[in-house]
């Protein structure tokens, strides 16, 4: 046996998600599908992390096991060669049997995007959050400092992914405009880098820094929201088609 790094980018707009689901299109499966053409062998992917539907992927991490002797740049050429469009693959690499790419991650890094422009452009609507208002990203981005360092985040984590702990240490957080191809103009980007993510985590974070300007509350009530660890004090989970996982990063 052998194993096989894959890094890959996708658009998940047509997508439920990451992960293999019965009757509905999923990235996992189509790739899984896309190996078997390939190998003849029923193989099982294990991703980096599960994006759910909508969120897309600039660069994703999975691995498989496989028994074919096939070369990684064979492996390349076949799955972008069978892959719909929207499903590239970035890299392929040999490593040893014992990666994983979940367990193995040293950090993660999305990225979320919001166009609060005037008039919105219509490409927006499955890249970004479309936000009805605009926004002060200088409230965001003193609010989101307090989010550095080892917390518990638990007030940001939607239920249904249950973890041994909800501590984790967010290394880095950034709010800025930014130009971006095919839009009419700047649009807010926010990423955060953390040693892992909760349920819905990135997601709440944005909703919670958005609200901070809609509401317009101090940036230092971002400590109180933190502390009470409680999802009623944060704000709404952003919409997914904002949401890119931007790196995976290995020890």
């Amino acid at each position: 046996m052998r194993r096989l790094k894959l890094e890959l980018a996708y658009d998940g707009t047509r997508y439920k998600g990451w992960q293999r689901q019965a009757d509905v299109p999923s990235i996992q499966e189509e790739i899984e599908k896309t190996l078997c053409k390939i190998t003849e062998e029923h193989i099982a992917v294990t991703g980096s992390g599960r994006t759910d539907a909508g969120v897309h992927a600039l660069k994703q991490v999975a691995a498989f096991s496989t028994e074919s002797k096939l070369e990684p740049t064979v492996f390349y050429r076949a799955l972008n060669g069978f892959l719909p469009n929207d499903i590239r693959i970035l890299n392929v690499s040999e490593v040893p049997m014992s990666f994983h790419p979940i367990r193995d991650a040293e950090s993660k890094r999305y990225r979320y995007l919001i166009d609060d422009g005037r008039p919105f452009c219509p490409l927006s609507r499955n890249y970004c959050w479309v936000s009805k208002n605009v926004l002060d990203i200088s409230v965001m981005q003193s609010a989101a400092e307090y989010l550095l360092g080892t917390h518990d985040f638990v007030c940001f984590q939607s239920q249904g992914s249950p973890r041994e702990t909800t501590v984790r240490t967010i290394r880095d957080v950034l709010v800025c405009r930014t130009d971006a191809s095919l839009l009419h103009g700047p649009i807010i980007q926010i990423e955060v880098e953390a040693d892992g993510f909760l349920y819905n985590v990135m997601r709440a974070i944005v909703g919670t820094l958005v609200q901070f300007c809609i509401k317009k509350f101090p940036p230092e009530r971002m400590h109180a929201v933190i502390a009470s660890c409680d999802r009623t004090q944060a704000g709404p989970t952003a919409p997914p088609q904002g949401l890119y996982l931007v790196d995976v990063v290995y020890r």
